[in-house]
């Protein structure tokens, strides 16, 4: 066991790394700025808090793996079970997937509720310590052998500082994370790859008057640029809740009324979520979060990265939330954590540079698939590669034709939960079909 490890952020992305370290330091810190919270509440430096979150197939499996049994906590504390293929009302591109059992179980509960019960999970861990209201502004790097010695924190409450020697930092800090500046005061150059998205997403908490009569859990209607720019979300809770949300990019204006809310459900292309909204009851205001960019820094290119230091989370990758990446690739990332630090069974030199390459092997694919559908929106601006055209175009016929093939949709369905690889979409049951629609066109 190593002394001790330090976790900047206690949001979800730190809670995973931290009981990740707990298997293999004395004593784990997450350095928190917020206040302690022991209720199901949104938090007040988490504006995400107060809107839907999704977790992918894959970042349930590894959260349960760090956690043993905390599905079945969230089920029995009302998380909704549900069938991604059944359960889903999804209209994408022009059409209606058509909906059928394709076993493929989903929980889902509000992200309130999921925090709650990690948190209760990761004060169980008897080696895990949270420093609250307090902040990191100095990582500590001994200039003789490139090691990180741990780093200086202040106390938001007396304004006091303090330095935590540590043999392993990780920051989970999230977008606003002063890793890069750190890097920088070192002379290490970070290379950052940008999609200036400019979302938007608007979410209001209602309760439904026939509830009883919906003929599914979520409504989906996805952006289908360049033809229809809006979408809108509408997700089953627990407490007999339901969040409608709506989204826009390229610095569309947000519904912030009452009337603007209903407007924005008559610019969507079927009338679904307006049907919804006339029998349902507002429980909450409307709530704005705006996401300016995706952005992911390349921390596994970086040149003589200080030993002992790793970047995970929103810290090392912000993704388009509405793709609902974050927290399953952090999830991935945290197991990662545990696993590199398994085959590493004393300190060696390049763990870092090394978990770096398995960690930007992890967001690969996400990133390529929330990019390649943001770029074809033609005012956001980003890297545009010669390949990308086909990418968009292939995926597009993948899109259409899984509306009515259940083997395109269902292979669709595990790319997207990030348990198979895109090449799951190149077997000749996808090939074959689009090929031959092709033709006949």
């Amino acid at each position: 066991m190593r002394e001790k490890a330090v976790v900047i952020g206690g949001g979800i992305a730190g809670k995973l790394a931290a009981k990740a370290l707990s298997h293999f330091f004395q004593q784990v810190i997450i350095v928190e700025a917020d206040q302690e919270y022991k209720e199901k509440a949104p938090r007040k430096r988490v504006p995400q808090s107060h809107h839907p979150h999704v977790l992918l197939k894959r970042g349930e499996e590894a959260i349960e793996m760090l956690f043993p049994g905390i599905m079945s906590q969230l089920i029995e504390d009302g998380s909704i079970i549900t069938d991604f293929t059944n359960d889903l009302k999804w209209h994408h591109f022009g059409y209606w997937k058509e909906r059928f059992s394709g076993d493929f179980p989903m929980v889902q509960q509000s992200r309130p509720m999921f925090e709650w019960h990690l948190q209760r999970r990761v004060e169980e861990v008897p080696n895990i310590t949270t420093l609250y209201e307090t902040k990191v502004e100095q990582l500590l790097v001994n200039k003789h052998d490139h090691t990180v010695l741990g780093v200086r924190v202040r106390f938001l409450k007396t304004g006091l500082a303090e330095e935590l020697a540590a043999g392993l930092v990780v920051d989970a800090s999230g977008s606003a994370s002063k890793s890069t500046d750190w890097l920088r005061a070192l002379d290490i150059k970070v290379k950052e790859e940008k999609v200036k998205i400019q979302l938007f997403y608007a979410t209001r908490f209602y309760s439904h008057q026939k509830q009883e009569h919906l003929e599914w859990h979520n409504l989906l209607i996805s952006p289908s640029f360049p033809d229809n720019p809006y979408g809108a979300y509408i997700q089953t809770l627990e407490e007999n809740r339901f969040s409608v949300t709506f989204s826009g990019y390229a610095n569309a204006s947000p519904p912030q009324t009452d009337d603007e809310f209903i407007s924005y459900a008559k610019r969507l292309p079927v009338p679904d979520v307006l049907q919804f909204l006339e029998g349902a009851e507002p429980l909450s205001d409307i709530k704005i979060y705006r996401v300016p960019a995706q952005v992911r820094r390349r921390f596994d290119q970086a040149k003589n990265m200080p030993e002992g230091f790793c970047i995970i989370g929103d810290a090392h990758c912000r993704f388009d939330p509405l793709f609902g990446q974050g927290i399953s690739v952090a999830a991935m990332q945290a197991l990662e954590l545990q696993a590199s630090l398994s085959r590493a069974k004393k300190a060696c030199k390049g763990f870092s540079q090394r978990f770096h390459k398995r960690i930007s092997n992890i967001i690969n694919v996400p990133w390529e698939m929330a990019t390649t559908e943001a770029l074809r929106h033609p005012e956001i601006k980003g890297e545009r590669t010669f390949v990308q055209p086909f990418k968009q175009w292939y995926c597009k016929k993948v899109y259409e034709l899984s509306a009515s093939d259940p083997e395109i949709y269902i292979r669709l369905v595990r790319v997207m939960n990030l348990i198979r690889s895109p090449l799951h979409l190149f077997h000749p049951k996808v090939l074959f079909p689009i090929l031959t629609h092709q033709r006949h066109k």
